[in-house]
């Protein structure tokens, strides 16, 4: 499945589709040329309570 982002040039923002196997790799993108990282896949959710931030004493 491709991966849709947005250049991260602030004078660029253009809308990019990637394939999903890039995933963690640089890329360029291919209007401005600006080198960037995609980022990884989502990851599960932090546990309940790490998310309410509660930290063990």
């Amino acid at each position: 499945m491709a991966v849709q982002l947005i250049c991260p040039s602030l004078k660029c923002r253009k809308l990019l589709t990637v394939p999903d196997d890039v995933r963690g790799k640089m890329v360029k993108c291919q209007y401005c040329q600006t080198t960037f990282r995609v980022p990884d896949a989502k990851r599960s959710a932090p546990p309940a309570e790490l998310a309410a931030g509660k930290t063990e004493k």
